[in-house]
């Protein structure tokens, strides 16, 4: 992606940190990946007919879980320390479903929460009830939040990678 606030971005918001806000360009990203993306990816390889899971880390993060409020295309979403703190976040889900049967894997860091800007520090509230959400939702077929040590920036590469064992493990039934 060129620009990680416009197109992770669901919809608009004022910045909430440093000047630069929120272009709310997700939805092209998110035809841009069904509509082109998974396609050719499934004539190239031959998968057409396996499963497709979407991951992503903070403002992707959250662009994943929403990619599957949006569309139906997905199974399996990776949701580690996933920007929840999104502002409208919380209202968006209560009027949302998630489109297809699907297993979603939540992480934040321990300190995540504990940060000095009051929006940001709704993450971990915000994550603690999206996992409630998603345990309510019958398309959801298994849902996990796993804490990690550390802040936001802590481990990036090795929570994606539990995610993603965590998704494994779900799908193959060990």
């Amino acid at each position: 992606m060129e620009d990680w606030n416009r197109d992770f971005s669901p919809w608009e918001a004022a910045a909430v940190f440093g000047k630069e806000g929120f272009a709310g360009q997700g939805l092209k990203t998110l035809r841009w990946l069904t509509e082109e993306c998974v396609p050719h990816i499934d004539r190239t390889f031959g998968v057409k007919d396996r499963e497709h899971w979407l991951m992503g880390y903070s403002l992707a993060g959250l662009f994943a879980l929403w990619a599957a409020y949006e569309s139906d295309v997905f199974s399996g979403i990776v949701c580690c320390s996933g920007s929840l703190w999104f502002p409208d976040w919380d209202h968006y889900v209560r009027d949302h479903m998630i489109q297809s049967k699907c297993s979603v894997y939540l992480s934040l860091g321990g300190k995540e929460e504990k940060t000095k800007n009051k929006v940001m520090a709704a993450v971990g509230d915000r994550t603690r009830a999206q996992e409630r959400l998603l345990q309510e939702d019958s398309m959801v077929e298994s849902v996990v939040l796993e804490w990690n040590a550390g802040g936001h920036f802590a481990d990036a590469g090795k929570r994606l990678a539990k995610g993603v064992k965590w998704m494994f493990g779900v799908k193959s039934g060990l």
